[in-house]
């Protein structure tokens, strides 16, 4: 019971820690006030995780693809190989 209440708490330090890290940063890059740049967090956040989302998809088809082209390339070789034999 102690591991899960300590597991919450840190979910939700680490969501208030990452929330007031978003406002800052937009409160640096807009020249706004700490408070209204506080408005801009659930935008900011939706951006952000769409940036990451798009950038693990691109990972994972350039990934998809050099396996692809790797299964290919040893299949060549294997057909190469038997056909030498």
């Amino acid at each position: 019971m102690g591991a899960c209440r300590s597991l919450f708490v840190l979910t939700v330090g680490a969501a208030i820690g990452g929330a007031l890290f978003l406002a800052y940063k937009v409160s640096q890059e807009s020249g706004k006030s700490f408070p209204e740049a506080l408005a801009d967090v659930p935008g900011e956040a939706q951006r952000l995780f769409s940036d990451v989302r798009g950038r693990a998809e691109e990972a994972f088809a350039r990934g998809r693809e050099a396996y692809y082209s790797k299964q290919s390339e040893i299949a060549e070789n294997l057909q190469g190989a038997a056909q030498a034999e």
